[in-house]
């Protein structure tokens, strides 16, 4: 069986391995074409474009890059015509992935599945006649996305999400011991996002909060979470320890956390780690984001919650005075961080079981 699958960012990368791993735990005799990261390629998937450049954000950054995705587009269409996969895979990334699927249909006939959705229930709602028309399966992660494309008469399913399946609780001897971190002691971690310009607009920013909090307490220890494949091009002051083999990790043990909007948010959230969300993009994305967007939060543990349980701090309301506020109180008020604490507990009910990639992999395989 051929199946081609496509994932364009880490979060993805981390749900797909897991999906093939399972798929091929089901049913050995798999090849797996498409695109993906360095966890996908572990379980035996080739991809054929450099994952360093499939994660772009935001309008302005994606007209720049046109010609390398106009260009991407071509080349999977040329190997969808030779290869003909009886089983086509799209996870998230909806940029390409819905300009995609109309041209596939047109091309042969092949069941193309939806895993992990796009946020059309926040924004672009219009998309939802691509997924009705040339989408034979969504494959969703949140019960409430279950309800929402079931309204809108859409074959869908629920699974869960496939965190669960990857993070295990275990004990952190393994990082305390590598990297001399005092568990007894506040640890903040910094979580800045995977993505060039979110490493731009967040990085320094994050730093001069944490080192301004560490004037006011001392014993404050700094961790910064960063992915793997991120190569810092700047020094970073020796008050700030990197972390890019295990970053999860130093955001479970930390005792509050700053996060770019986006999939490290509910991360936090599952792992019991109170945080601040913020995000910061270009005058341009951001004119044209409050415009489109239908939500009232940006964090999806807010979205489930539907109530800000992580203070938000987007644009120019992300500024060191807001964040070293929120953060100074969440360390050192602790009526406030229990009520954190019950809202997460709440949060995580919410979320499902584990078993999510496997459940996925059997739709998949069965349908």
């Amino acid at each position: 069986m051929n199946v081609f699958i496509i994932a364009g960012e880490p979060s993805g990368d981390e749900y797909g391995a897991q999906l093939i791993k399972n798929m091929r735990s089901q049913k050995q005799n798999i090849n797996f074409i498409g695109i993906g990261g360095p966890l996908m390629e572990q379980q035996g998937l080739k991809s054929m474009a450099p994952f360093s450049q499939m994660s772009v954000m935001g309008f302005f950054e994606i007209i720049k890059t046109l010609p390398f995705f106009l260009n991407l587009e071509k080349a999977i269409l040329k190997v969808i015509d030779k290869q003909k996969p009886e089983k086509i895979i799209l996870i998230d990334y909806p940029g390409l992935n819905l300009r995609l699927a109309p041209k596939i249909k047109s091309r042969i006939k092949t069941q193309i599945f939806y895993y992990i959705s796009p946020q059309l229930w926040a924004w672009k709602e219009k998309r939802i006649e691509i997924i009705k028309k040339y989408i034979d399966k969504m494959i969703v992660i949140f019960e409430f996305e279950k309800i929402w494309y079931q309204k809108r008469e859409v074959n869908v399913e629920y699974v869960g999400h496939p965190f669960l399946d990857i993070w295990k609780k275990e004990e952190h001897t393994d990082i305390v011991n590598k990297y001399n971190i005092d568990v007894s002691k506040p640890i903040i971690t910094l979580f800045p996002g995977s993505r060039s310009q979110e490493l731009k607009k967040h990085l320094n920013l994050f730093i001069d909060v944490a080192l301004k909090l560490k004037t006011s307490i001392p014993q404050l220890q700094i961790l910064l979470g960063l992915h793997s494949e991120i190569k810092l091009e700047q020094k970073i002051s020796n008050d700030v320890t990197v972390i890019n083999d295990i970053p999860l990790k130093a955001l479970e043990i930390a005792n509050v956390a700053i996060v770019a909007s986006g999939t490290a948010t509910l991360q936090a959230a599952i792992l019991n780690t109170p945080a601040v969300v913020v995000y910061k993009m270009n005058m341009i994305s951001w004119w044209l984001t409050q415009r489109m967007v239908q939500v009232n939060y940006a964090s999806m543990a807010n979205i489930i919650a539907e109530e800000e349980v992580f203070p938000e701090y987007l644009q120019s309301n992300a500024n060191i005075e807001n964040l070293y506020s929120a953060t100074h109180k969440m360390i050192t008020n602790q009526e406030y961080m229990q009520k954190i604490n019950q809202k997460l507990n709440l949060i995580n009910q919410k979320i499902g079981t584990i078993g999510a990639s496997q459940r996925a992999a059997e739709y998949i395989l069965n349908y």
